[in-house]
């Protein structure tokens, strides 16, 4: 469990944070919304297209992503159509329960518990390129069009990072520099911003206990079934998908929300919650897969 509470350490810093910055009235709530803007509309797509470029698409794991991409659409199909209200408020819902955390603790768990980060671009690539343009046609059904998907700034970001990866391109180290340092703000200015919303409201438990469910419990059960018994997969490659269907809900979610005017509170709570819970979750998850090396080539 050492290892999982390593990776969440900066996170719940990082929250704090915020946290007391919204407590003790450090800074307004026009200055969080200033930071969620900006994460959104700049930073995310910076991250996005330096991380992209760079990485190879000969790191996709198609089989075990397939395993993650099942759970997560079935879960986030299930979450759908169980919820109530608009829409767009029934599509964050969905987001809450299945758009894993890949971004920030991705990396670090997949370093920690299976010693090899490469399954996280995979996992990457799918969220952004395949769900992220059906969250922002859903959330934005009341006032835009089919294409309005293919204009948000994250989609084009990442389309133009994949290009650059797929044809061999490298934009020059002078240009790329103060891309990733935009970038390198995305992360925290998303926890501090979510930071600072959980101050004065208490968790909406019977909303959020359906959603936290399906996050941490049947995403990876999914995943799992998937994995073993549709896709024959086994040892590391089944561990790798059912370790990422069982991270917790992404803080993009309550960005997403908060860039499209919804009800912030769901997705507020779901990322408190699975972010804690999760720390038990994913221990067991580990325990039960046990600690693997990397990726051997047939279970790619």
């Amino acid at each position: 469990m050492l290892t999982v509470v390593t990776a969440f350490t900066p996170i719940w810093i990082i929250g704090a944070l915020g946290w007391l910055t919204g407590r003790f009235r450090v800074a307004s709530g026009q200055f969080q919304q200033a930071l969620t803007g900006f994460t959104f509309t700049i930073a995310m797509p910076a991250v996005l297209f330096t991380t992209l470029s760079r990485t190879p698409l000969s790191q996709i794991q198609p089989r075990p992503l397939l395993a993650f991409a099942i759970s997560t659409v079935l879960v986030g199909l299930l979450a759908l159509v169980t919820l109530r209200g608009k829409l767009p408020d029934r599509v964050i819902g969905a987001m809450s329960s299945a758009y894993v955390n890949a971004g920030n603790l991705g990396i670090p768990i997949g370093l920690y518990v299976l010693h090899d980060a490469t399954f996280v671009v995979s996992v990457l690539i799918f969220q952004v390129l395949v769900m992220s343009p059906l969250i922002f046609l859903g959330l934005g059904v009341e006032r835009s069009s089919l294409l309005a998907p293919l204009r948000m700034p994250i989609v084009v970001a990442s389309v133009l990072g994949l290009a650059m990866s797929a044809l061999g391109w490298r934009l020059p180290e002078p240009v790329m520099r103060p891309l990733d340092l935009l970038g390198g703000a995305a992360v925290p200015l998303a926890l501090f911003a979510l930071g600072m919303s959980l101050n004065g409201s208490a968790v909406a438990w019977r909303r959020v206990a359906p959603v936290v469910t399906l996050k941490l419990l049947v995403q990876p059960l999914i995943a799992f079934l998937a994995g073993r018994f549709l896709l024959q997969l086994e040892g590391h490659a089944l561990f790798a998908a059912v370790l990422f269907a069982g991270l917790p809900t992404a803080q993009n979610t309550y960005v997403y929300a908060a860039e499209y005017g919804r009800p912030t509170e769901l997705p507020r709570d779901t990322i408190l919650v699975s972010s804690v819970l999760s720390l038990v979750t994913l221990s067991v998850i580990a325990l039960l897969g046990g600690i693997a090396g990397p990726l051997a080539p047939g279970d790619r």
